[in-house]
């Protein structure tokens, strides 16, 4: 193999170990250099957790209701669940994080008031950190072992 042909070679296998490097540092997502939220989640421990927002409803009993599907369009749980656990990991994380869920707010009442689904209008959003110890069975998928308010708005 010729000189030029092993040092191209190297610097490609350095290039692909620096930007696998910087996105862990970084906690970004470059694909095909990112790190795979989908199996980093899981813990030594058997247990696995997530962030799930949760609408308030306006009227008495004040029931939460798990905002997915046609509630956070145009988005998807494992989107806004990406992206609300970016935030919730930055040093500004209160301000950015508030901000966001008064954007799901807002977003969920205009698609109520537009017709996009027929949720019942809401007082505020709560955004909690859900656990489960893993079940071989997933019996347990509804009912999380712990519940963890880590933050909430309410209509301005």
């Amino acid at each position: 193999m010729s000189k030029q042909r092993v040092l191209l070679v190297n610097a490609f296998i350095v290039f692909l170990v620096a930007n696998s490097l910087f996105d862990i540092a970084l906690d970004e997502q470059h694909w095909p250099f990112a790190q795979y939220d989908m199996y980093s989640d899981v813990e030594r421990k058997y247990s696995v957790s997530k962030l799930e927002l949760f609408g308030v409803e306006q009227e008495p009993p004040y029931h939460e209701i798990p905002l997915r599907g046609s509630y956070i369009e145009p988005f998807d749980q494992a989107r806004l669940q990406a992206a609300f656990r970016r935030i919730n990991s930055k040093e500004k994380r209160e301000h950015s994080l508030n901000e966001a869920l008064l954007d799901s707010l807002t977003r969920y009442e205009q698609l109520r008031l537009a017709g996009g689904h027929n949720g019942p209008p809401l007082q505020g959003v709560r955004l909690y950190k859900l656990r489960w110890k893993l079940d071989n069975r997933a019996e347990n998928v509804d009912r999380p072992d712990r519940r963890e308010l880590v933050a909430e708005v309410e209509q301005p």
